[in-house]
């Protein structure tokens, strides 16, 4: 035990993982708490480590984003090397699912745009997560949503500490390429997320299995099973994003951590005044025109509520947070799942084990540049004071600042021209609107692809315009029409009472509106109690509403005939 390490007072041990020790304490200059990570001292001779505890460090610098745990500084006393993080103080969303909280769609989406915006960061900086899950997601203050972590981290295009071929991460929420030890790329992380939503909502991670090689046959072969079988209330819009981050193939998914933020974002936004807001059910399935078209455990160390972190020792090839069994419920009602930390082939070796839940969660990371430290020396290097030294050392030489100023007029006359382009080839939404307004005034030659890529940009870039309603509405139109023609080509296997009757009033509508009408507030009414009804039959009552609306306007606009 230590009582002081660089300007840190040590006030207690708050972890312990198989690479080194977490401890509590607090900077005697400035007062503020920290969490200082420890290189054990069987590994401080040993090269391996040592390296891997370096490019930790070197990593970590290249990360300031608020929903990234902080490094602080970093030093060495007396041949012990150590860093700095800063302490955030809450429960990770593991603790909060094992203490029974209930995370609902909306929070849900505001939890993964908080980890796309680390992600995006991390991936700026050419960094692969790998290890994404629920135990490295701490909640902080306010809300705010910390990723913790990056031991196994890659980097792209830096030489790799783990081999070729080897299994790195948390088995329940590795994509199926890391599972098949083939190459990561960002979208690994994507996927990790897609899994993490899936946690979240459903209680339990989209793939389980009795063992470890099941879990991992599965999450290679089988299809993610849907979120909404699990947590009916999740609307289909989430669902369906779920759906694409989970795919098998990469190319399948998200394009970026970005692209799927602003989706997020809008599908918050196009359901937050809906009734599916309200109830927690998905509305129409055209809402989806709301959606943008464009373009830990090894994590920081916080203190629970109790005050005391973990204190596990762990088996750095595989690690099981909970018990094993799938159908396993625990007292708090979250059903138990693998979570199982997977360092299998050279990894160990190459890698310096995958030390899951390392000294109560200071994060680990992998770095392309190595820097060798002396040895039996004392020093402590705080982020501040070099990032201080640094900015001196450019505004002190001429010739530098000379350089980092026409970098940067360079970049912004660049990005000037590049906006000024798109700018000028978007159309405004006036010329939007009289393009969706044309193309569905020109009737049965009307392309409804085209139509709806108008409408699904308008709503994406113009959601608050006073038109935004109306085309909505046209939407809902292509909507209820396209419906209707499925329920058509089921008519050979059979339709429902409720179905029948939608197709009977769709056809009536044109050439008989009130007798549509009549047929449309009938079924509304025999059927608004039946809660046993399927989601075609719910669409059925959702769009005739609608429909019903659209008949009365177009009567209401004829011109009245005296007798």
């Amino acid at each position: 035990m230590f009582d002081q390490l660089g300007p840190y007072r040590i006030d207690k041990q708050i972890g312990r993982g198989g690479m080194g020790s977490v401890y509590a304490g607090v900077n005697e200059e400035t007062g503020e708490k920290a969490a200082i990570k420890v290189l054990s001292s069987a590994y401080a001779e040993d090269p391996g480590f040592r390296t891997r505890f370096l490019t930790e460090i070197a990593t970590l610098k290249q990360l300031r984003h608020k929903n990234i745990v902080r490094l602080k500084g970093d030093g060495e006393q007396d041949g012990q090397l150590f860093y700095v993080m800063e302490l955030v103080e809450g429960r990770s969303l593991q603790e909060e699912l094992q203490a029974g909280h209930k995370y609902d769609w909306q929070e849900t989406a505001d939890i993964a745009i908080q980890i796309c915006l680390a992600l995006k960061h991390a991936h700026d900086n050419g960094i692969i997560h790998r290890d994404l899950k629920p135990a490295n997601l701490l909640r902080g203050p306010d809300d705010l949503i910390k990723l913790t972590d990056f031991g196994i981290a890659k980097l792209f295009g830096g030489s790799q500490l783990t081999a070729v071929g080897s299994v790195v991460g948390t088995a329940d929420f590795m994509s199926p390429e890391q599972a098949e030890g083939l190459g990561v790329t960002y979208r690994s992380d994507l996927y990790s997320l897609g899994a993490v939503m899936f946690t979240l909502l459903a209680r339990r991670p989209p793939f389980g299995g009795a063992s470890l090689p099941q879990v991992v046959h599965n999450l290679r072969f089988e299809a993610a099973p849907s979120v909404r079988r699990f947590a009916p209330k999740v609307p289909a819009e989430i669902e369906r994003v779920i759906d694409e981050l989970l795919c098998k193939n990469p190319d399948k998914r998200v394009a970026t951590a970005l692209v799927l933020a602003n989706r997020l974002r809008a599908i918050r936004h196009g359901l937050a005044n809906s009734k599916s807001a309200k109830t927690g059910e998905s509305g129409s399935d055209f809402v989806k025109s709301s959606v943008v078209p464009m373009p830990s455990d090894d994590q920081v160390t916080r203190v629970s509520n109790s005050g005391q972190g973990p204190n596990t020792e762990l088996n750095p090839t595989a690690v099981n947070d909970f018990d094993l069994r799938e159908d396993v419920v625990s007292e708090s009602g979250v059903e138990s799942w693998n979570n199982i930390t997977l360092a299998t082939g050279d990894a160990v070796a190459d890698d310096g084990a995958s030390e899951d839940d390392d000294s109560g969660h200071i994060a680990r990371m992998s770095h392309h540049t190595v820097v060798e430290s002396p040895q039996l020396v004392n020093r402590f290097t705080s982020i501040e004071a070099d990032e201080d030294r640094k900015r001196k050392e450019t505004i002190d030489n001429p010739a530098k600042w000379r350089d980092v100023i026409k970098t940067v007029a360079m970049v912004l006359a660049l990005v000037g021209i590049i906006c000024a382009i798109v700018w000028a080839m978007l159309p405004s939404a006036d010329q939007l609107h009289s393009t969706i307004v044309e193309i569905r005034e020109d009737g049965e030659r009307a392309d409804e692809r085209i139509l709806k890529k108008k409408i699904d940009r308008f709503m994406s870039w113009f959601p608050d315009d006073s038109r935004a309603e109306d085309v909505r509405g046209y939407g809902v139109d292509i909507a209820s029409e396209w419906h209707h023609s499925q329920l058509r080509l089921k008519r050979r296997k059979g339709l429902s009472s409720v179905e029948s009757q939608y197709c009977e009033a769709m056809e009536l509508r044109k050439l008989q509106p009130d007798a549509a009408i009549e047929i449309f507030e009938k079924l509304i009414h025999d059927y608004e109690s039946d809660t046993a009804r399927s989601e075609d039959e719910r669409l059925c009552q959702e769009y005739a509403q609608h429909v019903i609306g659209r008949l009365r306007d177009e009567t209401d606009a004829q011109p009245k005939t005296d007798l």
